[in-house]
């Protein structure tokens, strides 16, 4: 019968090959269906979204929970009837959703009103105002007002179209978020129950180090994204309310809406106030280009209080991370996500700033490297040798050359000693002389040469006598 017979190292080898051979034909099939795989990716986030979105809203809720818990239902205590856990948590549940949808509420009720109120008067407004840009430019630059005319036509039908696609992507996610909105209910429900099964099944996989290290960077994570979201949620209401005082005060047009603009978009770290300043100018220009200008200066003021006092004194340094990061994140993020994207971009990427950092401060500390990035704003590849080593690269040359002989030399000692172990073996000890073995015994003493240690013929004769 034919027999196999494996060979170990060949095997490997060939199982190494063949997954290097996969991968790069995986690599190379993504990038030539580069389109197809990403729009296989979006259609798979499309179908996971309202989990996506129902764990977000159960970590968002969930401060909001634990205060209701322990503040307003935990000291509640009758004599006739004890509230168990289980009636505790639904009874805060219930409380802390009535909070959040009264606040969606009051959200909706600045924005949909205001928009289906002034409808009307907002396109009035931009139609004279497109037409009477129109008029001036053909008056003083002699532009055709009627080529104008249709062009604009043209591309206002094509916003409407626009419009259309917006308000039917708004549809689908206004439902997919109401179903998130009921997964969190669950979640938050049987949180303990989960967040146990979670460990259950990591620390089943992993090994107690890769465990432990995974549960601190889910800590890490959890500080990162509560710290940013909570804060972040406050200033925006702080901004908001400001913003909705300042618009009434100065007799803006359209405030409640504008308010309520500048309060959503706040929540997006840098892009936010400019996203949110935009349509608002763009919606007073229709009106009075001279308010466009204050509204614009008002943004920009209130946006340097927020950005200088208030959002420092609530959010501090909650991402920990430069500008320039924070615009990649966002951006990165924002394509995949949307506003979602553009809402944990920042938090998610400073988690992952924080473990490359602290892992390359690790490695640097082994080799005897300062972990301080400032310290390698001037620091050549000779001084990072010299700090890592302890001495020049010459010194280090010449100790290395300088070892090298010592090392040959090393074989030769065993060497010489090497004769007189088969004389000693075919001796008796007993035909050694007294004198010799006196001088073999002696502290101190070592033979010069072979010959001293080989009894000479003589000898053994002298002995046999």
């Amino acid at each position: 019968m034919f027999k196999i017979h494996w060979n170990k190292k060949n095997t490997t080898e060939a199982i190494y090959a063949c997954a290097v051979l996969a991968i790069a034909l995986t690599g190379i099939s993504i990038v030539v269906h580069i389109r197809v795989v990403y729009d296989a990716l979006r259609a798979f986030l499309r179908v996971i979204s309202p989990i996506v979105y129902g764990l977000s809203l159960a970590y968002v809720i969930n401060p909001l929970l634990k205060l209701i818990e322990r503040r307003v239902i935990g000291p509640i205590k009758t004599r006739k009837m004890r509230i168990s856990p289980v009636l505790r948590r639904v009874m805060s549940l219930f409380l802390s959703y009535l909070i959040v949808l009264l606040f969606l509420f009051l959200i909706g009720l600045l924005i949909f009103p205001q928009i289906v109120k002034n409808y009307e008067v907002i396109v009035d407004s931009t139609t004279d105002f497109i037409q009477n840009t129109i008029t001036k430019l053909s008056e003083q630059f002699g532009v055709d007002a009627e080529e104008m005319n249709a062009r604009v036509g043209e591309h206002a039908a094509s916003f409407l179209s626009y419009l259309g696609t917006i308000g039917a992507r708004f549809a689908i996610w206004l439902l997919l978020f109401s179903v998130g909105f009921i997964i969190s209910f669950f979640v938050l429900l049987h949180k303990e129950h989960l967040r146990a099964a979670v460990k259950k099944l990591l620390a089943s996989f992993l090994k107690p180090k890769r465990f432990n290290s995974t549960m601190e960077v889910a800590r890490l994570a959890d500080r990162t994204f509560g710290r940013f979201f909570i804060g972040k949620i406050f200033d925006s209401l702080i901004i908001g309310v400001i913003s909705f005082v300042v618009f009434w005060a100065t007799r803006m047009p359209y405030y409640p809406l504008l308010a309520a603009v500048i309060c959503v978009t706040n929540i997006i770290p840098y892009f936010g106030p400019i996203i949110g300043a935009v349509p608002c100018v763009i919606l007073v220009l229709t009106e009075s280009p001279v308010k466009a200008i204050w509204i614009a200066v008002i943004i920009l003021i209130i946006q340097q209080v927020d950005g200088n006092v208030i959002g420092p004194k609530i959010v501090g340094n909650a991402i920990g991370i430069k500008s320039l990061w924070v615009v990649i994140s966002i951006t990165i993020l924002g394509s995949f996500f949307g506003f979602v994207g553009m809402l944990i971009g920042a938090p998610l990427f400073s988690v992952l700033y924080t473990i490359v950092k602290e892992h390359t401060e690790k490695r640097l500390a082994k080799r005897n490297l300062p972990t301080e990035t400032a310290a390698y704003a001037d620091m050549n590849p000779m001084t990072v040798f010299e700090e890592s080593v302890g001495m020049t690269p010459e010194h280090f040359t010449e100790t290395v050359e300088a070892s090298l002989p010592a090392k040959r030399d090393e074989p030769a000692v065993p060497e010489e000693n090497a004769g007189p172990e088969p004389a000693k073996e075919s001796a008796d000890p007993a035909d050694v002389p007294a004198d010799e073995h006196a001088e073999q015994s002696a502290p101190g003493s070592s033979p010069e040469t072979p010959e001293t240690e080989i009894p000479s013929p003589e000898d053994e004769s002298e002995g046999e006598q």
